[in-house]
C-alpha cells in the first residue's frame, strides 16, 4: 500500500496524491463507509493503486485506511491544515462579522492559527477604508486588506500562505477564488458575481479542493456558506475560545466567571478599552444560543 493525501472529493471518487506527487483516482473501501469515516480533503490515507496500463496511468484505486488526523473542520470540510483564512469582502457583499467570529471559534477549537482577509478594497474610497481600519483597532486577530483587482495586500497574503497548509473560508462572492487566482494565476479557478437581487455571491466552487502553491505550501479552496452552527460546544467553555479574554480571566472576582452578569468582571471592564465591543456582543449572543440548545 502507498501513503497519500486526499486533494479532492466528488461523487464518491477521491483524487489522491502520493508522496512523490503522482495523482490517482480512488474509491473508499466499504469498511470505511461502514465505520462512518467520512473522508475529507487533506486526509492522510493508505491506498492500493489500480493497475498500470498503456491506456491509462492507473486504473481506479482503493483507499484502505484513514490515518489519524491532526485536526478536522466540519465546515468548511478539511483535515490536517495549519491555518484558517477567513475571507470576507468589504462590499458586495458586506462583511458578516458574526460569521467571522463563529469561524474563529472553530479555529480555536481545533488549535489552528487564523487571520482575517478583508477583500475588495478597490470598491471603497480611501477615507472609508481608514474609518474601517480604525473600527477594527481592537480586533484580536491579524487583518489583511486585499484586492484581487488592484493587487493591494497580495504580497502580504502570499507571505502568510507560504509554507503553510491553509483553508479559505467565507461566503460566496467575497472573492476567495479570485484571490487565489491573483496569488497564483495558473490556478485558473472559476469565479462568480454577486446577485443584484439577493446581494449574495453565486456559488462557483462546488467542492473543497487542496491546491499546491508554487511559493510553497498549499491551500484548500472551499464552497461558500452563510450559516455555521457550533458542534459539541458547552456554553461554559466558550470563553476559552475567545483568546483576548485569557489574560484577564484571573482578575475576575469569581473563578468560574462567564463574563455575562457577574460582579467585578475584569473582561467586562475592558470592553471598548482594550477589548472589542463587537467581539463581546458576539460572545454574549453565542452564550445565549448555546444555553438555549442545552435546555432543549
Amino acid at each position: 500500500m502507498l501513503e497519500g493525501r486526499v486533494i479532492k472529493a466528488a461523487g464518491g471518487f477521491f483524487t489522491v496524491y502520493d508522496e512523490t506527487g503522482s495523482e490517482y483516482l480512488c474509491r473508499a473501501r466499504g469498511m470505511l463507509k461502514r465505520d462512518k469515516a467520512s473522508l475529507m480533503v487533506g486526509d492522510r490515507i493508505l491506498f492500493e493503486p489500480g493497475e498500470k496500463s498503456s491506456v491509462v496511468d492507473y486504473s481506479e484505486g482503493v483507499i484502505e485506511k484513514l490515518l489519524p488526523r491532526i485536526n478536522c473542520l466540519k465546515r468548511p470540510p478539511a483535515a490536517n491544515v495549519d491555518q484558517l483564512v477567513v475571507v470576507m469582502s468589504i462590499k458586495q457583499p458586506g462583511c458578516d462579522w458574526q460569521l467571522v467570529s463563529r469561524l474563529l471559534v472553530l479555529a480555536e477549537q481545533e488549535k489552528l492559527a487564523a487571520f482575517l482577509c478583508l477583500n475588495k478594497t478597490d470598491l471603497v474610497a480611501a477615507d472609508e477604508l481608514r474609518l474601517l481600519t480604525g473600527q477594527t483597532d481592537l480586533y484580536p486577530y491579524p487583518i489583511l486588506y486585499t484586492s484581487a483587482v488592484s493587487g493591494a495586500g497580495l504580497d502580504s497574503l502570499k507571505e502568510r500562505l507560504s509554507g503553510q497548509c491553509s483553508v479559505f473560508a467565507g461566503p460566496s462572492g467575497v472573492g476567495k477564488s479570485s484571490l487565489l487566482n491573483a496569488v497564483q494565476p495558473g490556478l485558473s479557478l472559476q469565479t462568480g458575481t454577486v446577485s443584484d437581487k439577493i446581494k449574495r455571491g453565486r456559488h462557483t466552487t462546488r467542492q473543497a479542493e487542496l491546491l499546491p502553491l508554487t511559493s510553497g505550501g498549499s491551500v484548500v479552496d472551499t464552497p461558500g456558506f452563510t450559516r455555521l452552527d457550533f458542534f459539541k460546544l458547552e456554553p461554559a467553555l466558550l470563553a476559552d475560545y475567545f483568546p483576548e479574554f485569557e489574560h484577564l480571566r484571573e482578575c475576575c472576582s469569581f473563578r468560574n466567571c462567564r463574563h455575562i452578569s457577574e460582579p467585578d468582571c475584569a473582561v467586562r471592564r475592558e470592553i471598548g478599552k482594550t477589548l472589542s465591543q463587537m467581539r463581546y456582543d458576539h460572545y454574549q449572543y453565542f452564550v445565549k444560543e448555546l444555553s438555549k440548545r442545552e435546555v432543549y
